[in-house]
């Protein structure tokens, strides 16, 4: 492969109850997306302080290989990220001082303490 695999990483983080928090990580930048149940298209990370070109792209590489490419406004810090993944380990929810967009358009909204 072409790229430096030591750049990319692919975290999954599961609770008893189904609930899943996935971490794509490209460096110092990282992507989160939360699942409520198999098979939902639940959440995803939004970076609110993001004032960079609007459609700026980043490329994170799964552990399969594969390369998914999303908006560079959905990034945050990697130590935010890691922060995030720290907290679901813990409180088994998703975390609260993540900015969340709704990817299953079901209208829910997730508890955000903007924090």
């Amino acid at each position: 492969m072409g790229y430096d695999r030591s750049r990319y990483s692919e975290i999954w983080e599961e609770t008893d109850d189904g609930q899943a928090l996935c971490a794509l990580i490209n460096g110092d930048l990282g992507w989160l997306m939360y699942l409520r149940e198999e098979g939902d298209a639940g959440f995803s990370s939004r970076n609110p302080d993001y004032r960079g070109d609007p459609d700026a792209k980043v490329e994170y590489y799964l552990s399969n290989g594969q390369c998914d490419t999303y908006p560079l406004s959905w990034a945050l810090p990697v130590k935010e990220v890691r922060r995030a993944l720290e907290y679901f380990r813990r409180e088994q929810r998703p975390p609260t001082f993540i900015s969340w967009h709704n990817d299953a358009g079901d209208g829910v909204e997730l508890p955000s303490s903007n924090v």
